[in-house]
């Protein structure tokens, strides 16, 4: 399916290998647009009244708006133009893609399939990358942190982003199925995600998958009894991936920093005692550090490894332009990671990342949207059968709070937990459209 391609080809474009990088790259892009070709056609085939409410409608053709009228301030204005042309793109492609699919749940089925297929690819892909170069799958252990595996992933969180929306979609899909073959496929791939998950270390996206299970077994229509139970079992395994996530060790005093690359210059014979304090002390970590005085930072289950200190220096930040904010796409640009406890060019949180780029008038635009999109879902008289892409998306909007990427159309899950999304707010709900 070319969902599940397209997904595919934007994990590409993020990997941990240069070369499928280089080639993923490109691609994604030429499918987002097929992608759009054929939501255009198939949108065309079913005239009449958009199946989206009126709300959603509004508030993504205000975000998008105010994404491409953000140029005009803009700090590197091809930048956010073309940022905000792709963000279009993309909500113009999911919503297309949820109109035609409405009220046919087969089609829509189909969809959601795709974007369970498109994860399981990159989590199998993973699993031949680990066994063709392993160097390249699993990130070496530092003092801080144990050596996690990334698998087909640009770092350890790059597929867990994709992986944690897809898992209680993918049991959602499960218990639905009619046919055992595809029970037992969507089973092995449901393991497959949770072990991926808890292999990388990625706590955000471990909760963030199974709060979506949770959400699956409250929305089920199953008795009070049963559902009981079954939240039971999801704690319970829930806690045990935990426990096993945060079972490896970082090396702790005795990491050493790998040796520096290249000959030795010409004619230096450094002393017996020498240091290479560019090697053992990195000048890009020594902000608020003295030299050789950095603390080991345990790494706990709702420990931010220094993501609270990037936080709060974005808002900082973002509170010198705090109406429209930097424009667009310049995220990146203007946020500086100066903390020695937080490696990172983003602020790894989506709705801080969208108060830089757009300030409050955008995050209050981003958050009504996705409000939007839960409360149509939630409008429906049968929720169960929104269950699973509703809890797409609730996954991946608690992923946004550790993650920048809701609005980065490049990023391995946007498309995917967008289109869950809107598929989930294009069901006809009761009291009609609006």
């Amino acid at each position: 399916m070319l969902l599940a391609a397209a997904i595919f080809a934007f994990a590409c474009g993020s990997s941990s290998l240069a070369s499928v990088t280089r080639a993923g790259r490109p691609v994604r892009w030429a499918l987002l647009f097929c992608l759009l070709g054929v939501a255009v056609a198939w949108a065309g085939e079913r005239r009449g009244r958009p199946r989206l409410p009126a709300s959603t409608i509004g508030f993504g053709a205000g975000l998008g708006g105010l994404a491409l009228v953000s140029t005009a301030w803009s700090v590197d204005p091809r930048l956010s133009f073309e940022r905000a042309v792709t963000f279009a793109v993309l909500l113009a492609t999911v919503g297309l893609l949820a109109h035609a699919s409405a009220g046919e749940p087969a089609a829509g089925e189909r969809l959601l399939f795709g974007i369970v297929g498109g994860a399981a690819a990159v989590a199998l892909a993973g699993l031949v990358v680990l066994a063709v170069r392993h160097s390249a799958a699993v990130e070496a252990a530092t003092r801080d942190l144990p050596a996690r595996y990334q698998g087909l992933g640009q770092n350890p969180n790059t597929a867990p982003l994709l992986l944690a929306p897809a898992l209680p979609l993918c049991v959602w899909l499960l218990v639905r199925a009619p046919a055992r073959r595809v029970k037992w496929s969507l089973a092995a791939a449901a393991l497959l995600f949770d072990g991926s998950i808890i292999a990388s270390g990625s706590r955000g996206a471990l909760i963030a998958g199974f709060v979506g299970i949770a959400l699956v077994v409250l929305l089920s229509p199953w008795r009070l009894a049963v559902r009981v139970a079954l939240l039971a079992a999801t704690v319970a395994a829930l806690g045990a991936s935990i426990v096993i996530a945060l079972a490896p060790k970082s090396a702790g005093a005795s990491w050493r920093p790998p040796p520096r690359v290249g000959p030795a210059p010409p004619g230096s014979h450094p002393k017996p005692g020498f240091v290479d304090v560019e090697g053992a002390f990195p000048r890009d970590s020594d902000i608020g550090v003295q030299l050789g005085q950095s603390k080991q930072v345990p790494r706990t289950l709702f420990g931010l490894t220094g993501r609270g200190e990037a936080w709060r220096g974005a808002i900082d930040l973002g509170d010198e332009r705090p109406v429209l904010g930097y424009a667009f796409g310049t995220e990146g640009r203007v946020f500086v990671d100066r903390w020695v406890n937080f490696v990172g060019g983003l602020p790894e949180n989506s709705y801080i990342g969208m108060y830089l780029q757009l300030g409050v008038v955008g995050l209050a635009l981003l958050v009504a949207l996705a409000a939007s999109l839960v409360v149509a879902a939630l409008r429906r008289a049968g929720r169960w059968e929104v269950a699973g892409p509703l809890a797409a998306l609730v996954a991946g909007l608690v992923l946004a709070v550790v993650q920048s990427y809701l609005y980065s159309v490049g990023d391995i899950a946007t498309l995917a937990v967008w289109t869950a999304a809107f598929v989930a707010a294009a069901t006809p709900h009761r009291g009609g459209v609006g």
